[in-house]
């Protein structure tokens, strides 16, 4: 257990330093200003000076170590304390997100490099949601992950079947987002996937409200 233990936190720290390799290895390909920020088509509109565009990469990693550990640590803080049994699903979501961070982070570098982001930071976003989908209908009930309504915290029913449709529509709502990305332009794939989001957000909070009104769940 320890061993695995010390696995996973090795692997998540070469999955920290993983974009900064990478900025390594193309630094003297890149221009002493570089883009930073892209308009709705892909387009570079922000530079910056290429010493200082890693500073949002360092944010971006640190943010997916904050939450790696916070999700890795909620048992020691939840008042619910029943996220025991999701200690498993917890940890696998903690990894997702740094592996997500990590790989959206090398994203950005490689766009420093080309001047322009395609569709595929939509593929990477749909591949994340419908991972994240896959570990939904695990999730028992907590104060910090998952559909944290007032009428899911108080019945373990509606939290359940609810996770259970969430973890159906993320699923399903994730691979339709990475496969029209590929078909799509960048400024369609957003709007695919902001439209797609909406609805796979909007659809389990009604679904669960009714269940409180109909049956009291």
């Amino acid at each position: 257990m320890k061993n695995s233990a010390l696995f996973q936190n090795l692997f998540v720290v070469l999955l920290t330093v993983a974009p900064f390799c990478y900025a390594a290895m193309i630094w003297s390909q890149l221009p002493e200003t570089v883009p930073t920020h892209f308009d709705i088509n892909g387009n570079p509109n922000g530079f910056s000076a290429k010493n200082t565009a890693l500073l949002p990469i360092f944010f971006m990693m640190a943010l997916g170590l904050g939450v790696y550990f916070l999700i890795n640590n909620i048992e020691k803080i939840d008042p619910k304390r029943a996220n025991q049994l999701s200690k498993d699903t917890f940890n696998k979501i903690a990894l997702l997100v740094v592996i997500f961070m990590s790989g959206l982070s090398i994203y950005i570098v490689h766009s420093m490099l080309q001047s322009t982001t395609g569709s595929f930071l939509f593929v990477l976003m749909g591949l994340f949601f419908a991972a994240l989908g896959n570990l939904m209908h695990s999730i028992q009930p907590n104060y910090f992950v998952g559909f944290r309504l007032p009428w899911t915290l108080s019945n373990d029913e509606n939290w359940r079947k609810t996770h259970q449709l969430v973890g159906k529509l993320w699923f399903g709502g994730g691979l339709l987002i990475a496969f029209a990305a590929l078909l799509l332009t960048s400024q369609q794939a957003m709007f695919f996937m902001f439209a797609v989001l909406i609805m796979v957000c909007i659809i389990p909070i009604v679904y669960s409200f009714r269940l409180f009104k109909n049956k009291g769940l």
